[in-house]
């Protein structure tokens, strides 16, 4: 019977106190609303009966986490090194983060995957391993990342030289600008930034920043338009309100929220890595003075180039030869078979079969000697595309 009892009790003082609670909770999400808020001003906040309704008029980064919730929250992302406000919920620190390789004509390729905590010492050292391995030109590939701690994105703008301030950032209390954090081993003044429609938040800031500061070129499609920053209001209750509470603009006031950052250079999606590395290519080859040849498009696989001269040549040992390259863009010169099939004529034999639909570019430099003492003093560039899928089998 007294275990009855206090259950009775206790049943109705949570009755009584439910009502008082949600009531504190919801003049308290008001009031944060009402000073921190950076949006379009909900119409109704006075009137809302509840935390929904306050929730609902706001913009869809702002959420309320009840004390079960904000608890999840925490044990799943808090951290006592995490900054007080983050453009995303950034991922904790993983060694697969940043990746690079080289290509061919002396280009690194670099890819961020999100905006981490240790981004800065990341890309510092993929950065110096490129360069050792001779790399004069970079392409950055910020596509498919969704952003992470404001912080690092500061600190990646320190990697480019024409940087002088990363971004403003608009919120009730005014104006603010972000600082760069310098970097000693810093980027090619004209490096590429891949960027696409889910490239958002700190991804978005590095890119307005670069666009704004003509600091770098930025390539691909829109990016998302999250120009945005939330901060966390820890309640009374248990629970927590994140709250947009800033707008991140260029250092020259550019918007990216709902707008997103326009790229400087155009292309389609799927088609960034590959085709800036040809247009890099290619404007080196151009600038050499070599010539341009036609080639065929959806040619197979297995295709054998046949390079003819007008003349007799003296190839000289085909396991030696050098003078002619198959280049996949986006990667580098492909091991090939060489065969001087007659005194006029080179034979070219990819290893292993091309990449369905891929681009290649076959380079004839100059130098190679002529059975007459004439050497070639022009080379030549040919593009190719291999066939998107395999033809069917006819029956």
């Amino acid at each position: 019977m007294k275990q009855t009892v206090i259950a009775v009790v206790a049943v109705f003082a949570w009755l009584c106190l439910t009502p008082a609670t949600e009531a504190a909770t919801l003049d308290e999400v008001k009031e944060i609303v009402n000073l921190y808020y950076y949006g379009d001003q909900p119409t109704n906040l006075r009137n809302a009966k509840n935390v929904t309704e306050v929730v609902r008029q706001l913009d869809e980064y702002s959420v309320y986490m009840t004390p079960a919730e904000y608890n999840e929250y925490l044990n799943q992302y808090a951290s006592s090194e995490a900054p007080a406000q983050v453009a995303t919920i950034a991922a904790p620190h993983n060694p697969d983060n940043v990746s690079s390789n080289m290509m061919y004509g002396n280009v690194g390729y670099l890819k961020i995957k999100s905006f981490s905590a240790h981004l800065q010492e990341d890309v510092n050292a993929h950065w110096s391993r490129l360069k050792a391995a001779g790399a004069k030109r970079l392409i950055l590939d910020l596509r498919f990342n969704g952003g992470g701690y404001v912080d690092s994105a500061e600190q990646l703008l320190g990697f480019f030289p024409r940087v002088k301030e990363a971004y403003k950032l608009q919120t009730r209390m005014g104006t603010q600008s972000g600082k760069v954090v310098p970097a000693k081993n810093q980027f090619p003044v004209d490096t590429y930034v891949l960027v696409n429609r889910y490239s958002a938040s700190a991804s978005e800031i590095v890119a307005v920043s670069l666009k704004d500061q003509s600091a770098a070129n930025v390539v691909g499609e829109t990016t998302k338009g999250k120009g945005s920053v939330q901060s966390l209001f820890e309640l009374e209750n248990g629970g927590a309100l994140k709250l947009t509470t800033g707008h991140y603009t260029g250092p020259k006031g550019t918007p990216v929220q709902h707008k997103g950052v326009e790229p400087n250079i155009k292309m389609k999606p799927g088609t960034e890595h590959a085709g800036m590395h040809k247009r890099l290519v290619t404007s080196d080859l151009v600038a050499q003075g070599y010539q341009f040849i036609k080639g065929p498009t959806d040619v197979p696989q297995s295709k054998v180039f046949n390079v003819e001269f007008t003349q007799e040549m003296n190839f000289g040992p085909a396991k030696s030869f050098n003078k002619m390259e198959l280049v996949k863009f986006g990667s580098v010169s492909i091991q090939t078979a060489k065969k001087a099939s007659n005194e006029k004529t080179m034979t070219i034999q990819p290893a292993k079969p091309m990449a369905l639909g891929a681009e290649y570019m076959l380079i004839v430099h100059p130098g190679i000697a002529g059975a007459n003492g004439l050497n070639v003093v022009k080379g030549t560039y040919t593009p190719y595309t291999v066939q998107a899928r395999v033809p069917a089998r006819a029956k």
